[in-house]
């Protein structure tokens, strides 16, 4: 398996195009990055270059050299990655309701963001995919701008699987809506680590024992405290305060595929 790619290093990689400018051909750019320690392989700076262009950040263009292989000219094409998230990118990271994998729209970010993306094909064009926490955020943010009631598919993902909690909180706070997701992670806690509710008990007692398997890995890791500290951005708060436990415990149940 390929080793987690790192924004620093896309950073870097696109800082060098930068300076060699109209002489950043692929041969050229590793050269300069062995000589910067960035990358050591072809294949790695490949794949950097590769997400950099899927992302828009890039453009490539061939120009023939008289071998077998056209030279390939890297340039910046923006600033900023372009990647596609909404309903059908939570639907590939496992939600488990019956939604279009094409229900995509697009959001312009930075490169923590490009590199947990996960590339897809999708109506012939690769598209990359935000990876799932940004992809909850987005979701949360834009229940909190257009009341699209998919808060409550957060709160079904965020219940039933274990996820980046620093790096969500940190998304969280970049697009103001910080306090609205510690919100909606303690309200999850709390419905699964008190009396049971009027759910069923069958749905509470299994989507329960799945959250203190997830809440265990948490706590060993010692992360939980960043919940309870405070976030940035109010919006969305009125929609997770009025989110009550049993709707958490549904929407569980539903993605454990325990209720219909």
């Amino acid at each position: 398996m390929a080793p987690p790619m790192k924004p620093e290093t896309a950073l870097e990689v696109l800082k060098i195009v930068q300076t060699l400018k109209a002489q950043a051909s692929f041969r050229k750019i590793l050269l300069e990055a062995k000589s910067r320690g960035v990358v050591a392989w072809d294949r790695t700076l490949r794949r950097y270059l590769d997400l950099l262009v899927h992302a828009g950040v890039l453009q490539v263009s061939e120009r023939d050299v008289g071998s077998v292989y056209p030279q390939q000219l890297f340039k910046q094409a923006s600033a900023n990655a372009h990647l596609w998230t909404g309903l059908g990118a939570l639907k590939l990271h496992g939600l488990n309701w019956d939604i279009p994998e094409t229900q995509l729209y697009q959001v312009s970010t930075d490169l923590e963001a490009m590199v947990k993306t996960r590339p897809r094909i999708i109506q012939g064009k690769t598209r990359l995919i935000t990876g799932l926490e940004d992809t909850l955020i987005y979701e949360l943010k834009r229940d909190a701008e257009e009341q699209t009631g998919t808060t409550e598919l957060a709160a079904a993902v965020i219940s039933t699987r274990t996820i980046d909690l620093p790096y969500l909180l940190r998304r969280a706070d970049r697009q103001n809506i910080g306090q609205t997701t510690r919100l909606l992670v303690r309200r999850i806690m709390e419905t699964f680590t008190s009396l049971p509710v009027n759910a069923d008990g069958r749905v509470y007692l299994e989507a329960r024992a799945q959250f203190l398997k997830i809440l265990r890995n948490y706590n060993s890791k010692g992360i939980l405290k960043l919940v309870e500290k405070p976030g940035k951005g109010r919006d969305g708060l009125e929609t997770v305060q009025a989110l009550t436990p049993d709707q958490i415990v549904s929407v569980a149940g539903k993605q454990l595929g325990i209720q219909g």
